[in-house]
């Protein structure tokens, strides 16, 4: 078990909510298991405002179109990232993340599966797009649900993972594959996994296949740092050199408890950066996005990709336009060492590859859509560069003030 940072008092820098919420917990230590935070993780729409206590006060016409959209895409949020919330703030980053928005209930936008990774799984899990790279899909269980996630298609089904027999046949299939030398395991999140399970994959892929590089894709150490625990780090450190993306999105969710995590992870023998996604209404500033930089750099996180936001059916929302996209990056140049300067890419739809979003692949644009060709097959294909229509807690609050939620479009 985790426990409280040395000095630190139960409670201490958790805000009143979580306290008048969790108080047995945090004084008997529980607070910091995972397995009590995971036990105890928010699985509704009604469930998160009851913890809330009222500092979220929103319109009873917004909360009824929240319980109509978790119908669809259900909720879950560990406690412990939910205390990284600053509900009367217009601009918080953390409960647009993990509270649905009423948007999500239409059909309007978007695809289930961009990316067409159903059809390009060649195994159990496993999906083959790029020659030289596989994806091994574990799990789709996540303690946390993301609102902008790009497989929102997975909550639709019983939470499970793959069994030891399924991922046998997968690494199988990497093996007749020779071309593969790059494996990511992701999910759902892989370090939700037991360990023992998680460090029997590691241990096949690495007798059984040729491969230059082992990743992770994971959110734990965002959304629960205290899952990086002894248990986890000797189910990873025999498998070193890995490599893991995980997944910070705001400089508020830098926490101490996510630094110690990271520190964790790189003592063991795992290298730790990091893959944003631009979000419209949490971290579409110029300000957020060097906040982000800067808190990354200090944890000595390498900043590697900010992601477009993907156009997942109940995502959509989210985006924000290229343009402004473009130019939020640049703002960062002259401010902050290259080194906390992510590359701003778009994952094309129809596993058509990743390329940067004002690349050499970027062949014409216009308000509406810019145009790419596909670095897999030369085709051309068409990408929304407008403002998605996400309002977020500056429009589920029932009185704002001043406080204006977004940028300002450039002129």
């Amino acid at each position: 078990m985790w426990k409280a940072r040395e000095g630190q008092t139960p409670g201490e820098e958790l805000p009143r909510f979580i306290e008048r919420a969790f108080g047995k917990a945090i004084e008997s230590g529980e607070w910091w298991s995972w397995d009590w935070q995971v036990r105890h993780r928010l699985a509704s729409v009604d469930s998160v405002l009851e913890v809330l206590d009222g500092e979220l006060a929103i319109r009873p016409s917004i909360v009824e179109g929240m319980r109509q959209a978790e119908r669809r895409f259900r909720v879950s949020v560990t406690p412990c990232y939910l205390a990284l919330a600053t509900p009367r703030d217009p601009r918080d980053p953390i409960l647009p993340q993990c509270l649905p928005d009423p948007c999500e209930a239409s059909r309007a936008e978007g695809d289930l599966d961009p990316f067409m990774e159903k059809d390009l799984e060649v195994a159990p899990g496993l999906v083959h797009r790029y020659p030289d790279r596989a994806l091994l899909v574990l799990t789709n269980f996540c303690s946390t649900l993301c609102r902008h996630c790009m497989r929102k298609r997975e909550w639709q089904r019983r939470f499970d993972r793959l069994t030891d027999a399924q991922v046998d046949e997968a690494v199988a299939a990497i093996v007749a594959r020779p071309k593969i030398r790059d494996v990511l395991l992701s999910g759902g999140d892989p370090l939700n996994l037991p360990p023992a399970f998680l460090g029997r994959v590691l241990g096949k892929l690495r007798r059984a296949a040729d491969l230059d590089c082992i990743r992770l894709g994971s959110r734990i150490p965002v959304t629960l740092p205290m899952r990086v625990d002894d248990e986890m780090l000797r189910a990873l450190e025999p498998h070193a050199p890995l490599y893991l993306n995980t997944h910070f999105n705001h400089a508020r969710e830098v926490s101490p408890e996510s630094v110690a995590a990271v520190r964790r992870l790189q003592v063991a023998g795992v290298v730790v950066s990091n893959q944003a996604v631009l979000l419209r209404g949490v971290n579409d500033r110029a300000e957020d996005l060097l906040q982000l930089a800067r808190a990354l750099l200090r944890a000595g996180i390498r900043a590697y990709y900010l992601h477009q936001c993907d156009p997942v059916e109940g995502a959509t929302q989210f985006r924000v336009g290229l343009n402004r996209g473009v130019e939020l990056v640049a703002s960062l140049a002259g401010k902050v060492s290259g080194l906390a300067i992510p590359h701003y890419v778009v994952d094309l739809p129809g596993g058509e590859g990743k390329v940067a979003a004002a690349g050499p692949h970027l062949r014409r644009r216009s308000p509406e859509e810019w145009i790419y060709q596909s670095p897999l097959s030369g085709r051309l294909v068409a990408i929304d560069a407008t403002e998605g229509t996400y309002g977020g807690v500056a429009d589920w609050i029932v009185e704002q003030g001043q406080m204006a939620r977004y940028a300002a479009a450039p002129s």
